[in-house]
């Protein structure tokens, strides 16, 4: 029997990062995943999955002392530009678009964007230097029971941890979510997210573009040199159709939807596809314990706030639980738990309604709705406080 004040099913970013942050505050972590501990910082490559992380997440990170570590393997996010292609393919002169620079809200950038593995791999790292740290690697939550004080829970290879709160960051089927009765809205978009990267002849000027078309957002982010990471999202057989291409037929079709803006286009690693769906659990806690990041909600990759809303959930469970922890509290008690809820509830319930809709209008193909966007998008050339709030809310959250 071991024990812990939390454990943490889920040893992605997010688990990984909440662990770090935990064990700065003192408190003793366990983390369990079901898949093998991350590879060395120093012995992952190209990663085709890149996360564009935005304003508190860069210091939610840098909080965890991976900064340093990170340089070189990431570009600025200067100028983000939204453009509505619906007109595909249709000449250039049909786009309709809006550059939004970072200067403008007197900064030099909106965030970074990182190559999720070596993210991953920089945090385990990270946390591997705390002694109040113990890992439970290739093996995932099995069932639990509450009791007096704490909660009991037994994992896959059969070893049982006494917690005071367990916590789910255990993916879009989280187990933990399922074992504590938390239910959700879900529903599938029918499209997929193909994800690649890419090498280029122009340079970027890191300047990530997002274009807004029928089948979904096709999105390239600037790398490091003259490098792209894109998300391409289609219907999911279209997007099923272009992954059977031949390399060249496949690498033209994609420097097609770039539109010229990045020149001659070669492929740095091999497309994958996930199928993309909108999740929300109904609530984040329940008696001992408390949910965060994909295993309390999932959403379209349009806007990048995937990882961004993740990490706030880190952060705010972290500092609910540290600042319990030190004046005595009990960090799993309903009061605790609840200030989390609190902290977090009008967060994931307004991004996660504004990115699903955007997702949705993004992909009509109306006439109605491709005017609407249209109109949006020349509106926000004009100065004031309404172009202000967009940048400030969406781009720099």
């Amino acid at each position: 029997m071991k024990n812990s004040d939390v454990l943490i099913i889920g040893g992605g970013a997010a688990g990984i990062a909440l662990a770090v942050l935990l064990a700065q505050a003192g408190l003793q972590v366990g983390v369990a995943d079901a898949g093998p501990a991350p590879k060395p910082l120093a012995q992952t490559g190209p990663d085709s999955r890149t996360v564009a992380l935005m304003g508190g997440s860069i210091d939610i990170i840098k909080a965890c002392g991976i900064w340093p570590a990170l340089e070189g393997r990431m570009a600025p996010l200067c100028n983000m530009a939204v453009a509505d292609d619906s007109r595909y393919p249709a000449g250039r002169e049909a786009m309709v678009e809006q550059m939004f620079m970072a200067e403008e809200l007197g900064r030099t950038e909106f965030g970074w964007n990182i190559p999720l593995g070596p993210l991953r791999a920089a945090l385990y790292e990270a946390a591997a230097k705390h002694n109040n740290i113990t890992w439970h690697w290739q093996t995932g939550y099995k069932d639990s029971a509450k009791q007096k004080g704490c909660i009991k829970v037994t994992l896959m290879n059969g070893d049982t941890i006494n917690a005071k709160l367990l916590v789910g960051c255990d993916g879009r089927e989280s187990p933990v979510r399922e074992a504590a009765n938390i239910g959700t809205k879900r529903h599938k978009y029918g499209q997929s997210a193909i994800t690649c990267l890419i090498s280029h002849t122009k340079p970027h000027n890191n300047t990530s573009v997002e274009f807004h078309r029928p089948g979904g957002p096709f999105t390239y982010v600037p790398m490091a040199g003259n490098n792209a990471s894109v998300v391409w999202v289609e219907k999911t057989a279209d997007a099923d159709a272009f992954l059977k291409l031949p390399k060249q037929a496949f690498t033209k079709a994609l420097e097609d939807r770039t539109r010229g803006k990045l020149g001659k286009v070669e492929l740095v690693t091999t497309p994958s596809a996930w199928p993309l769906e909108f999740l929300r659990a109904e609530k984040l806690t329940a008696p001992r314990i408390a949910i965060a990041a994909e295993a309390a909600h999932v959403i379209s990759p349009i806007g990048a706030q995937g990882l961004n809303l993740s990490l706030r959930d880190v952060n705010a469970l972290a500092e609910t639980l540290a600042e319990a922890h030190a004046v005595g509290l009990d960090i799993g008690a309903p009061t605790t738990l609840a200030n989390y809820e609190r902290k977090r509830k009008g967060d994931v319930l307004s991004r996660s309604f504004v990115i699903d809709m955007a997702n949705q209008a993004v992909a009509s193909d109306t006439e109605a709705l491709r005017g609407l966007r249209r109109l949006t998008l020349r509106a926000l050339s004009l100065p004031g406080p309404w172009r202000q709030l967009v940048m400030k809310k969406g781009l720099a959250a």
